[in-house]
């Protein structure tokens, strides 16, 4: 949602306001007429003089010129050229310019009291310039009003607030909305000025002006539900705009909720009655912001405005005082933004919201539902809205007519009825006239007649307000009776509840309209209506043209990465086509632009038919045209728009869920580097688009993984999936798609490993090694046949041309052709289904391999081949070394006798260049077998591997060394002096080619599991270490020329004119400064260099000038210092920062390479065996003569045309592809239900697992000796105690060094307090409640005390039907004329309800109904823990194992001799605060036994030092008087003295019999310096306190039985 902007200036440009100069001169009614714009009434006429300075930054000229025409909304109006605010031009208001006696107030003319205007303003209060003529008797608003443009206008800042929330205004004239062109201009105030968002929703407010008393509840409810409506459909509230009644109620509701800034409200309000409106009137003054007080005002009548709305509308008719001015301009403004946000033919939805309300308000609430909007009334807010609801009531539903004919449904008030609302109207208005009554009655009776637009909400509602208020706009749409226009607000709102609840059961929409529905859904990008409206049957099929397609393409949103290249491609570079209309028109987009799109960030991997010829040139029949499979369509354009749930929704229905899942995981990573290459980045984009691919990734391996897992024995049906033909997808498999699309995780996933080994071994046996393999290689033809086990193949397969056993490939079709495989029908009629599980029989009849096939198969095998290929590779590299090293150049008169006497080549560089040569076709080859469809593309992704590269320079290399050899002498021997000459050129590139050949022989080692990731590290430290090299230059470009300039200061001027001696400069600065490096300091040399920069010519011939004469010399001395100066800072940088930084980035790229090592070496490994799969069987150079012979097989195919054409080609196996696609299918509905199902019982393994620890913790308890403790004192813990064990390392977080709170422990001990009654035994094992116990006998309980008591504030003893108890909520009840608040809710969540009685949450106590207890469920209380350092005599804290010591407040509890925390129960209607204030003085200071003006000046000081505190636990308290139906909740809450001034002034006294056994006071300051055993778990609050505060904790586990059970955590 937009904002209005922050940035004041950009809307209110030219702030300063024009001084009128001139006084208005009167027109005569001829000169009126004659005028511009015809008998209107005279005008102010002024000259304006402009300010010499301007508010805020000049405007920019693109923003200037950024619009020169203004829409509105029908007609384009030029923007004047003027340098004053628009506001000020366009948005006029209104004065009075006569003072026209009041007839009401001649009566006072004598007396002193002030006299006023018609207009209602005191004669003071009119502006400068009025005019009085006593003449004039009867006030004219025509004629002595007229409309000013002024500076009313700008930002109000209220004094009494922060100041973070300055709401927009301006005073505007109400006769705006009655005009065309100032209903125009408010929309553009609106829209263009304040920036606002198109709403989705009117909602206008109503009610009473004057403060009323509202239900808590039914306030609360209205609050939450108003805030949680208006942003969850974007809307717009309208309200009167003051602080009153229930325009303050509004406001509330908005600033109390997070997201209230982002709500849109905007108070309509009489400008007469606003308090210090003079504040926000000034015309002499530049601020935009206003300072507006809302405390204080001279004038009594009137309101102040509402703080927390964010843009008001002053309405201002020229008069003051005078109530309901902007009710007319607020209706006009309503109606017109619903028939300007009209979406064909449905205008804005609205609805009046009647809270309150005085008699003009069912006026109102009527005039809206006769425009067809519907109303909603808060029954129980008072006067109006309790009339027409209990008008509502009484009245009886009945069909009638209206004036078409139309059956409708009325309410009739039968005259029992009306009897009975008339007494309600007497009550709700005691004071009405009689008249005043009867047209209350009436208009209540033509209310009724509107009953579809009325809903009443009351209290006692089961649903929400927000969904009361969405429901009552569903059953009051005025666009229809149809459902479709409520599905549609549904969707717009993001409300499926509404749907589920209120349309779909009771609609029945048509195929049209549920594609309409499914269309807005995708559009607004609503998946969860996507997925009701397929549920309800939308046959996508049907659905999904391509014409449906195109149009959802053309309304994605600007913002998404991939809008700007589809308006580039579309527009041919340009993203708009300027018109002479001044408006930026947009071309559409068309399906050839999405598939160029696609086939370019897919790399040709993806073909799309939408670039096909045929599609091109029938492009427009083809709109009409369904798609074969819509859902893998969609996956895409999801993508696209980037909606990850959307594109999961229609991935889980897709046919190909592999194949898809691995394209859209490509898409999103190109979309995600696109955006990191933005210059204005979205790093959390970024981020979640690369989380997405990685889930499509993991969506395809997880399907992939179980298709493998459920078929593992049928080898067969998922290799058939693994290495079947796409031909959309450029004739790929899945192996070669994920190679392309980089999905390393499924390149690395079992199967396709399992393949790619099948592949890698062709079909020798798995079990052969590799050296033996290599010993048959090295034997031809009897090694196979004699050393070498085969698989089996199966019956009918024959080895093909390539060597490879290939199953037949399927050409998958996944647009352009239907292929769908019928059910096969028996004669009877039935029908047969295929099982995809089914292997075909073709595939599992096998046989052995004749000696010819075994002897084909084992040199077509890959792994053969690659032996091969680097033995012949060694073989290379072996002669190219001897070429350089030890070979003689020919001479021409030498005859060596072979054939190669007299020639200036040698046999073994003729054997180099046949292996060259060999190398072309095979990088031609690999070049055109790229993916991409673009030779510049091939040729670019050809490039990307770093040994393509090195292929490519070392062929270079040697062909231009072999060339070059042939211009020089026939000898060719390489010169070792003199000048440079084509022999040291052939030399120096037969070097340079030899060396790229020896890295390249480092690809080798990628099949090695153990070097391949090391070549990868090698590879991404490279391009480290070309970044590091930058940085480095600077530090040595710098430190060279310092110390060059420093050494030889005279240098330059003796050699300017030798480019020989500027070259052995440069080389200096670099040589040095880089040798310093690694080591080579080279002092004696910097010394001799010092000496000649130094020395002149005399002194360098006759030896006078040496290095200890410069020493001397103060020039040399201060040169020689510094450049070692230089030099050791140097060395400081590069030798200790630098190398260290970049070791330190060595050793992130090894860690990150190293932690996926297996992903790398198994991408690597699928790479090279690829490879080796497609290229010739015969190694290097012999190969050359395999590609002479294919290359002549091309050109004689080539030349026989159409006779052999379609050759090669295949036919379609539709069985193949229905068994792919089923399988897939099947597969991914399996792993789906495998997830679910993970997820299901994550929470029993979750259970299971504290089972397991509480059992281990149960043992260790059992273990420890049995101990009591039972005063506040030193306790050490015993040998073997649980204490030891359980206690977390040292460096644990604060959070699992804490204890973990007992639980069941007080709560199960016998008897019960203040009784005789014991309760139930129950094992440890046997408390909670999900274990069953069928033994269990508890003892029923409540004690006498609390069973007597009659009061309704207690709960009854038994809970019948009767019984108005509502758990797990906040109940209200009415005791005495008092409203009393009654928190029901847990702080553990929901807690269960069994037969109408709560269930304790944490298990069983032996004990059922409230024992002591006043409450059935949670008995809430409060604790305050008040906490100082401990301190000695000598003022200073004391400190244990260097923490410091705390003291808290303790209080004795006689009743359970224990000490405790001040705490107690939380009265109905009390605060947490006011209970931790009225506990705390009451047991810890004894206020009840002071004075009550002690009393009230202790609550008082309380309240000063009790403001800032930290809650340090709310939950469950173990304690004594719990039962399985009642127990005690707390809220413990820290308030601490830092410097222990404070809280020293608390007069700590305890109550009467408050006094320990020994006697001592019954309220302390105890130290935490020692185990304290304290009543219930407050040992445990107070541990967590020592946490809080860093305090020393040494509190240890109460030594209790030895069945006690301990709960990790809360």
């Amino acid at each position: 949602m937009s904002k209005t902007s922050p940035h004041l200036t950009s809307k209110y440009e030219d702030i300063t306001p024009l001084t009128p100069v001139e006084t208005p001169r009167p027109m005569s009614a001829d000169a009126r007429k004659k005028a511009p714009g015809g008998n209107k009434p005279p005008q102010v006429q002024v000259s304006m003089t402009m300010p010499k300075s301007r508010v805020g930054p000049r405007p920019s000229s693109k923003m200037s010129n950024r619009k020169k025409f203004i829409d509105f909304g029908g007609f384009m109006m030029k923007k004047p050229k003027t340098d004053q605010p628009w506001i000020q031009r366009n948005i006029p208001y209104k004065i009075c310019h006569t003072f026209v006696l009041d007839p009401k107030n001649k009566k006072d003319e004598k007396a002193s009291l002030p006299i006023r205007c018609s207009c209602g303003a005191e004669e003071e209060e009119h502006e400068p310039g009025y005019t009085k003529d006593a003449a004039i008797v009867e006030w004219n608003p025509s004629l002595h009003v007229r409309k000013h443009n002024g500076s009313c206008f700008g930002k109000i800042k209220f004094v009494e607030e922060d100041g973070t929330h300055q709401p927009d205004y301006v005073r505007i004239s109400d006769d705006m909305m009655s005009r065309k062109s100032g209903s125009m201009r408010v929309m553009e105030l609106l829209e263009t000025r304040w920036r606002l968002p198109r709403p989705n929703l009117i909602i206008s407010v109503t009610g009473g002006a004057q403060d009323f008393q509202c239900p808590p509840e039914l306030e609360k409810r209205f609050k939450r539900g108003l805030a949680k409506a208006a942003k969850s459909t974007d809307a717009w509230i309208f309200t009167g705009g003051t602080n009153t009644g229930v325009m303050k109620l509004v406001g509330e509701a908005v600033r109390g909720t997070s997201f209230g800034s982002q709500i849109v409200t905007i108070g309509v309000t009489t400008w007469g009655i606003i308090k210090n409106r003079e504040q926000l009137s000034v015309t002499n003054d530049r601020k935009i912001v206003r300072d507006y007080e809302t405390k204080e005002s001279k004038i009594r009548r009137g309101a102040f405005l509402d703080p927390n709305h964010t843009h008001f509308l002053l309405v201002d008719d020229g008069t003051q005082y005078k109530y309901g001015r902007e009710i007319k301009f607020r209706a006009l403004l309503e109606q017109k933004l619903s028939e300007r946000y009209r979406e064909g033919n449905f205008t804005l939805p609205q609805i009046c919201i009647l809270v309150e309300g005085g008699p003009n308000s069912i006026k109102t609430l009527l005039e809206t539902v006769k425009l067809g909007n519907p109303g909603l009334v808060i029954a129980g807010s008072g006067r109006s809205a309790d009339v027409l609801a209990e008008a509502y009531r009484l009245s009886t539903p009945e069909e009638a007519f209206n004036k078409d004919g139309e059956k409708i449904t009325i309410r009739v008030l039968s005259e029992s009825s009306t009897e009975e609302l008339n007494v309600v109207v007497s009550k709700k208005f005691p004071n009405m006239k009689p008249e005043d009554k009867d047209k209350i009655h009436r208009e209540i009776i033509e209310l009724l007649n509107y009953d579809k637009l009325l809903t009443i909400y009351e209290l006692n509602d089961s649903k929400e307000f927000d969904l009361a208020l969405l429901a009552a706009l569903i059953r009051g749409n005025k666009d229809g009776t149809s459902s479709l226009a409520s599905m549609k607000l549904a969707i717009t709102w993001d409300r499926p509840n509404l749907a589920d609840s209120l349309i779909l059961p009771n609609s029945k929409f048509s195929e049209k309209e549920k594609s309409d529905l499914l269309r807005i859904a995708i559009i607004e990008d609503k998946p969860i209506f996507i997925k009701m409206m397929l549920d309800q049957g939308v046959d996508m099929k049907h659905f999904l043209t391509h014409g449906m397609l195109a149009g959802l393409y053309n309304e994605i949103d600007k913002s998404v990465v991939c809008y700007k290249k589809l308006r580039k491609m579309s527009e041919g570079g340009s993203i708009y086509n300027f018109q002479a209309s001044a408006k930026k028109i947009k071309t559409k987009l068309s399906l050839i632009h999405i598939g160029m799109m696609m086939e370019e960030i897919l790399e040709g991997t993806y073909q799309s038919h939408f670039c096909s010829k045929e599609f091109r040139q029938n492009e427009d029949d083809m709109l009409s045209r369904p798609f074969e499979n819509p859902y893998d369509v969609m996956v895409f354009y999801a993508v696209f728009v980037e909606s990850q749930e959307m594109a999961k929704l229609f991935w889980e229905r897709s046919r190909t869920p592999i194949a898809t899942g691995l394209i859209a995981c490509k898409i999103l990573r190109y979309l995600a580097e696109t955006q990191k290459n933005r210059l204005k980045r979205d790093d959390e984009n970024e981020k979640k688009l690369l989380i997405c691919a990685d889930e499509f990734e993991a969506l395809s391996v997880g399907v992939m993984n179980q298709t493998f897992k459920d078929r593992n024995h049928q080898k067969e049906l998922w290799l058939e999936v693994l290495q079947i033909k796409h031909r959309s997808l450029g004739n790929l498999d899945l192996v070669q798609l994920a190679c392309t699309t980089e999905a390393c995780n499924f390149i690395a996933q079992g199967a396709v490993q399992t393949l790619l080994s099948d592949i890698w071994l062709g079909q020798i046996h798995a079990a052969q090694h590799w050296i033996k393999i290599f010993i048959a290689a090295c034997i031809p033809f009897i090694g196979p046949l004699a050393l070498m086990r085969f698989t089996k193949i199966s019956d009918g397969t024959d080895p093909d041309g390539d060597g490879q056993n290939k199953t037949k490939e399927v050409q998958v079709q996944l647009e352009e052709k239907d292929t769908e495989l019928e059910l096969a029908t028996l004669e009877n009629g039935q029908e047969v289904e295929t099982d995809a599980g089914q292997i075909p029989e073709e595939m599992t009849r096998k046989r052995k391999l004749t000696a010819w096939e075994k002897v084909w198969y084992f040199y077509s095998a890959p792994m053969v081949k690659f032996q091969y290929y680097v033995v012949s590779y060694l073989v290379f590299l072996g002669i190219f070394i001897y070429t350089l090293i030890f070979a003689r150049p020919n001479s021409n008169n030498a005859d060596t006798g072979d054939w190669m006497s007299g020639s200036r080549y040698s046999g073994f560089e003729v054997y180099l260049l046949l292996y060259v040569l060999s190398t072309i076709p095979i990088e031609i080859i690999q070049i055109v077998d790229e993916v991409p469809k673009t030779f510049r593309m091939k040729l670019w992704r050809y490039m990307q591997d770093l040994f393509n590269i090195l292929d490519v320079l070392g062929i270079i290399c040697f062909l231009a060394g072999f060339i070059v050899k042939a211009f020089g002498e026939p000898s060719f021997q390489v010169p070792v002096s003199g000048e440079l000459d084509l022999r040291n050129a052939h030399h120096i590139l037969m070097i340079v080619s030899f060396l790229t050949y020896c890295v390249r022989l480092i690809q080798m080692f990628r099949m090695n599991s153990n070097m391949g990731p090391k070549i990868i590290m090698i590879q991404k430290m490279m391009i480290d270490l070309f970044f590091f090299i930058f940085l480095m230059i600077v530090f040595l470009i710098g430190y060279g020329v310092c110390a060059q300039a420093l050494m030889n200061p005279n240098q330059g001027m003796h050699n300017a004119n030798s480019l020989k001696s500027n070259g052995s400069i440069v080389w200096e600065i670099i040589k040095r400064p880089y040798l310093h490096v690694f080591g080579e300091l080279d002092l004696d040399g910097m010394h001799d260099e010092l000496q000649r920069g130094h020395c002149t010519s005399e002194g360098l011939e006759n030896d006078s000038c040496t290095l200890e004469t410069i020493q001397h010399d103060p020039i040399g001395q201060f040169h020689y210092y510094l450049v070692m100066c230089l030099l050791f800072v140097y060395l400081m940088f590069v030798n200790i920062l630098l190398i260290n930084l970049l070791i330190a980035i060595f050793s992130k790229s090894y860690e990150d390479i190293q932690a996926d090592s297996d992903i790398v070496w198994k991408v690597q490994r699928s790479q090279m065996i690829q490879e080796y799969k497609e290229i010739p069987i015969c190694p290097q150079p012999f190969s050359l003569i395999y590609h002479l012979f294919t290359f002549i097989r091309f050109i004689f195919r080539s030349c026989m045309g159409s006779c052999t054409k379609n050759a090669g080609d295949e036919e379609v196996d539709e069985t193949a592809i229905y068994r792919v696609s089923m399988i897939e299918a099947e597969s991914r509905e399996e792993y789906q239900s495998k997830m679910e199902e993970d997820e299901e019982i994550s929470a029993s393994s979750a259970y299971k697992d504290l089972k397991s620890e509480l059992e281990a913790i149960k043992t260790m308890v059992r273990q420890a000796p049995a101990a009591a403790s039972s005063s506040v004192g030193p306790s050490p813990a015993p040998p073997g105690s649980i204490d030891t064990p359980l206690r977390p390392p040292p460096t644990a977080s604060k959070l699992t060094r804490i204890k973990p709170m007992r639980v069941h422990m007080d709560s199960r001990i016998s008897p019960y307090p203040n009784s005789d009654i014991k309760r139930f035994k129950i094992p440890d094992n046997k408390v909670s409640w999900l274990v069953r116990y069928p033994e269990y006998a508890p003892v029923d309980y409540t004690s006498p005390d609390i069973a007597d008591l009659t009061s309704d504030l207690v709960d009854p003893g038994e809970i019948t039907l009767k019984t108005n108890i509502q758990f797990n909520k906040v109940n209200y009840s009415t005791v005495n004329n008092k409203r009393w608040t009654i928190d029901r809710t847990s702080h553990h969540g929901v807690y269960n309800v069994v037969d109408g009685i709560p269930q304790n949450p944490k298990g069983r106590t032996g004990m059922i109904g409230r024992g002591c207890l006043k409450r059935w469920g949670p008995n809430h209380a409060a604790d305050t823990v008040v906490t100082r350092w401990h301190r000695n005599k000598q003022g200073e804290i004391v400190k244990i194992d260097g923490l410091p010591v705390l003291e808290f407040v303790a209080i004795f509890r006689p009743s359970f001799n224990e000490w405790a925390i001040p705490g107690g129960r939380v009265k109905p209607n009390e605060r947490i605060f006011e209970t931790i204030k009225r506990e705390f003085s009451e047991e810890a200071l004894a206020n009840l036994s002071r004075p009550a003006a002690e009393q009230a000046s202790i609550l008082e000081m309380l309240s000063e030092h009790f403001k800032l505190g930290i809650t340090v636990y709310k939950g469950y308290v173990d304690d004594r008087r719990n039962t399985d139906n009642a127990w005690i909740e707390t809220i413990a809450v820290n308030y601490h003295d830092s410097t222990g001034k404070s809280f020293s002034k608390f007069p700590l006294q305890s109550r009467a019999g408050q006094v320990t056994e020994s006697g001592s006071v019954g309220v302390q300051w105890i130290p935490i310096d020692h185990n304290l055993d304290l009543f219930a778990n407050h040992e445990w609050i107070i541990e967590k306190v020592c946490y809080h505060r860093d305090a020393y904790n040494p509190i240890k586990e109460p030594k209790r039985k030895e069945s006690e059970l301990w709960m990790t955590g809360v």
